[in-house]
């Protein structure tokens, strides 16, 4: 039986006998008569950011080192969608032991309050122990067969997903991983975290709306930080913009001052700025035209090579970079600092030239209340990355409810209309590749407000046939 999420968390005996039986695949199956939860309600525009820590991989994604996201129904709310009217069977591929196991604890804890609150006792559940290393993932998936699953949740860590994947496409089983590294997304393999590459898409169309279509990037001399900068190049020219700055500094901080130096000394281009405007103006909007002005003043002061620049750092080193760029008479006025996770972070505020700053986040009302539903059910605060296993098990809740017997299929899984979950919108494209409903906050005086909402729905894909919801 899956535990009552209402009662204490389990002692360690009463775990290590849960570990004993998810290695020898018992199946679990949730209570009959549970109670289900009130489920999120819809972020709303002007509501204060929770603090978010960075949730990206890196894009080395050694499992000892990563850094370490819903549940789904069509996405016009958080509708998890009705139980299959029989029992169907998800593995869930965690890390329980070794130097991960207490994050892979509050995962399993997640998972299990999402089939409490959604699985209405349909979904068994089959738990392997990755040890969290990508030869432990190999293993547990090669376990869960046995089981028989209808589909596989996780691994967390991107190396652990890349070893497991293999094994589960053999098997013709989905597998929707924790990972937020999309070098493993693919064909059956669905990647749920918040990939950094869908921050940047989603800051640098905000931006780009708003008149900033020169792009440059100061971040860290890493193979993330080349990720990075290549996201920001697929985003500009996504939106009409161009990268026409780049630097990268030392990922301990030392030299930072030269770096900067250096690329605040790259001066604009005459013909970019007058490509810039000759864009804004065939926009035509009130938002463009009214960036014309600017960017005409800028040609006759002397400006900068661009108007917006995206720092992909957070916590010390940000401030660092934060204030160097201030000594360095960056002027937020023409200069929008563009930003990732991690960004509401009030030592910020006191940074002149972070007013006005843009950054991608989650909606908050969601996470809030698993947070706050966690916490009754468990007497503790979650980890940050808990809502994936959450999101992900009531993701398998959904696809248990489609049809007779369920429908785990690429069709239902890639449906267009996405998901709604704690996280806000997802969907999948058939690359595995996650789309996010995301928001853009803004730095002020009082801290991250919300300058663009998350969206309340997809648009559909070309040729897509209308919903009928």
């Amino acid at each position: 039986m899956v535990p009552d999420p209402r009662s204490p968390r389990p002692s360690a005996a009463v775990l290590a006998a849960m570990l004993a039986a998810a290695l020898a695949l018992a199946a679990c199956q949730t209570p009959p008569e549970a109670e289900p939860a009130t489920p999120p309600a819809a972020a709303a525009s002007g509501t204060p950011a929770l603090p978010e820590d960075e949730a990206a991989e890196p894009a080395s994604a050694a499992d000892s080192g990563d850094d370490g996201r819903a549940a789904p129904g069509p996405a016009a709310g958080p509708d998890y969608g009705a139980a299959a009217p029989r029992t169907r069977r998800v593995a869930l591929l965690l890390p329980l032991s070794g130097a991960h196991a207490a994050l892979g604890r509050d995962l399993l804890d997640a998972a299990t309050l999402a089939l409490f609150d959604i699985g209405d006792g349909r979904i068994e559940l089959a738990v392997a122990d990755t040890e969290g290393a990508a030869e432990g993932a190999a293993a547990a998936a090669e376990r869960v067969l046995a089981a028989g699953p209808d589909l596989i949740v996780g691994p967390l860590f991107s190396r652990s997903v890349a070893a497991a994947a293999p094994v589960a496409r053999r098997a013709g089983i989905g597998m929707i991983a924790l990972s937020s590294d999309l070098t493993v997304a693919g064909p059956g393999v669905y990647v749920l975290g918040v990939a950094p590459e869908d921050r940047v898409e989603r800051v640098v169309a905000h931006a780009a709306d708003r008149g900033h279509l020169r792009f440059a990037v100061l971040a860290p001399r890493t193979a993330f930080g080349r990720r990075m900068a290549a996201a920001l190049d697929e985003a500009a020219a996504r939106h009409g913009g161009a990268v026409t700055a780049r630097a990268f500094h030392d990922p301990d901080g030392r030299g930072i001052d030269d770096t900067v130096r250096e690329l605040m000394a790259v001066p604009a281009r005459r013909a970019d700025l007058l490509a810039q405007i000759a864009e804004l103006e065939r926009r035509g909007d009130e938002a463009s035209l009214a960036s014309v002005g600017r960017l005409l003043a800028a040609e006759a002061d002397g400006a900068l090579a661009f108007d917006a620049l995206l720092v992909p750092e957070s916590g010390s080193l940000l401030r660092r970079l934060a204030a160097w760029l201030g000594y360095r008479d960056v002027d937020p006025a023409r200069t929008r600092l563009l930003g990732l996770a991690g960004w509401n972070d009030p030592a910020l505020l006191r940074e002149p030239v972070m007013k006005g700053a843009w950054f991608a986040a989650t909606p908050e009302t969601g996470r809030a209340w698993f947070a706050g539903r966690f916490l009754d059910a468990y007497g503790g605060e979650p980890a940050r990355l808990a809502t994936l296993a959450y999101d992900a098990m009531a993701l398998a809740a959904a696809l248990a409810g489609g049809g007779e017997a369920g429908d785990f299929s690429a069709r239902a899984i890639t449906d267009w209309r996405g998901f709604a979950g704690v996280d806000g919108l997802f969907r999948f494209g058939a690359d595995g590749r996650p789309e996010r409903g995301l928001a853009v906050m803004e730095i002020s005086a009082d801290g991250a407000v919300v300058a663009d909402p998350a969206p309340a729905r997809f648009e559909p894909p070309a040729g897509a046939a209308p919903s009928l919801d």
